[in-house]
């Protein structure tokens, strides 16, 4: 026992975790902290979420997704504040046994006993059995006329279990286990904690609204490493090439993940573009994007619906947008290939074709230019002839170095559909022809795929339908595995951080399941 202190209160404190046992691997990812005065007044109060490296749990419930957890601090990154909040403070819980089980979990994860347990804290969930013969919290509400309008957050069930509190505290003031759990909390000792703190994440809901900013603005205009490259160089065709490639596995389901993001600026950073020239190769994305859609001369609610989902995560100027989705593109007779105009007054040139260059464009007899893009450089006459080499057998999304630059339209881009990961040395499974001669994704009977994450429809129902197309679910993901379906496409699971590092898409059951109606697997 430490020196006698004054007695400061109780703390009432409530986590959200990924399940109920902290001793087979859930998790602490969210607390809510609320400082009650012995005499019943609310104080103070704190919350935050709290980053793990696995699934989250039951997200129906507790409402919280792993990309709200991308900058949260882990538990060793509160521990000391926490311990602040908790020292000197009676420990009070709607369930005290099974939230002191997580909080002395995660102390003891890092390295740290704390001197919480059940002789040292007060559980009203036993008080409301007790003197109310109730034991549910939102029970103990509605008697006693509390309003919880954010159950299931840890912050609004402390704040509502606080409430619970006072109303003990006024109606049985002279219960015996008042006094005593004072005292002791007074006198108990608490580690001190060596890790280094981290600002306090609430959930966004609970903080100040703030409008969330393309993802492109993490980059910065004319940043430093793109002095390497000359305006469309060998160089940077390359890195437009690159990034292109991270972008196709990015948006196989019309969707950027908040690890996708991260993803994308990471990789303009390292490959030294900058946001116009990022932003650039999103509008030939976008431009290549909207006339696969119109291939088959009509354009789908679900497709309008994807290209202005896409068009607005790549940060697409909405009256682009509108043109795209209300004006078909032109077909080119001869090709069969459909091009888009920019400017319904501006030639359309194939810049496969040599002889389409204009004369006073300056190009030589071994270049082409584009005229969706004036301004563009020439493109090497190499790269065109690879890339008519290979119309026949190469996905439009995979383009050549050039592509990303040129006003050559590759019209087989699939959105919705997954493409080949370029991870592995051999070819994935899953590789089928498209109606059009270009080459998009398909699983296959007898490919793998994992599952991870506790998922609307029962693991066993999911389970019974890929196993009753061919496919094999998989209990770990390998190189081998073509797909991973997640609860939460941003999870930090193990699986997911996995499928990742190897480059295999990670998809959502809504995804799948439209996927697989849409004929996703072929024999």
């Amino acid at each position: 026992m430490g020196v006698q202190r004054t007695p400061k209160g109780f703390a009432v404190v409530d986590f959200e975790t990924t399940g109920i046992n902290p001793m087979g691997g859930d998790r602490a990812i969210e607390v809510g902290i609320v400082h009650v005065a012995p005499d019943g007044t609310l104080e103070d109060e704190a919350e935050t979420l709290i980053r793990v490296q696995r699934d989250l749990g039951a997200q129906n419930l507790h409402h919280i997704h792993a990309a709200d957890l991308m900058d949260a601090p882990d538990f060793a990154g509160i521990a000391a504040e926490l311990r602040d909040w908790l020292d000197g403070y009676v420990f009070v819980a709607h369930n005290a046994v099974f939230d002191s089980r997580f909080l002395n979990a995660e102390y003891n994860r890092i390295g740290y006993t704390t001197p919480v347990d059940r002789t040292t804290s007060i559980c009203t969930l036993r008080l409301s059995n007790r003197f109310l013969g109730l034991r549910s919290l939102d029970d103990c509400c509605r008697e006693l006329g509390i309003r919880n309008t954010d159950a299931h957050s840890a912050l609004g069930d402390a704040h509502a279990t606080a409430l619970l509190l006072s109303g003990f505290l006024h109606g049985i003031p002279d219960w015996e286990g008042w006094r005593p759990a004072l005292r002791l909390a007074a006198e108990l000792e608490w580690p001190r904690i060596e890790e280094r703190p981290h600002p306090w994440v609430p959930r966004q809901s609970h903080a100040a609204h703030r409008p969330v900013s393309p993802f492109l603005n993490r980059l910065q205009s004319g940043n430093p490493g793109a002095a390497r490259y000359r305006h469309h160089d060998a160089a940077m065709l390359d890195a437009a090439a690159d990034y292109v490639a991270l972008l196709d596995k990015c948006l196989i389901d019309a969707r950027l993940s908040e690890h996708e993001k991260n993803a994308l600026v990471d990789t303009a950073r390292e490959l030294g573009l900058t946001r116009e020239q990022c932003l650039r190769i999103h509008e030939q994305y976008f431009a290549d994007a909207a006339d696969e859609a119109w291939i088959d001369g009509r354009l789908t609610d679900d497709e309008e619906r994807e290209l202005r989902q896409v068009g607005a995560l790549l940060s697409i100027e909405p009256d682009m947008i509108d043109r795209a989705i209300a004006v078909p593109p032109f077909s080119d007779a001869a090709t069969g290939r459909h091009a888009r105009r920019h400017s319904p007054a501006a030639p359309h040139h194939d810049a496969d074709d040599v002889s389409s260059v204009q004369p006073d464009s300056g190009a030589s007899p071994d270049s082409g230019t584009s005229a969706d893009a004036p301004n563009q450089s020439r493109i090497p006459n190499k790269h065109r002839k690879d890339r008519k080499d290979r119309n026949s057998t190469h996905h439009g999304r995979h383009r050549s170095s050039a592509d990303a630059f040129s006003g050559d339209a590759q019209h087989d881009v699939v959105l919705g559909r997954p493409v080949v990961r370029s991870t592995t040395p051999a070819p994935m499974s899953g590789r089928g022809h498209g109606g059009n001669g270009g080459v998009r994704f398909r699983l296959h009977r007898g490919d793998r795929v994992v599952l991870t994450g506790a998922m609307e429809r029962s693991r066993d129902e999911w389970i019974y339908t890929l196993e009753g197309l061919g496919l094999v679910v998989w209990p770990t993901v390998t190189m081998q595995v073509s797909l991973v379906i997640a609860a939460d496409v941003d999870s930090e699971s193990t699986k997911a951080r996995k499928a990742r590092e190897y480059g295999i898409p990670i998809v959502d059951e809504a995804w799948l399941d439209r996927a697989i109606r849409n004929g996703l697997i072929e024999d």
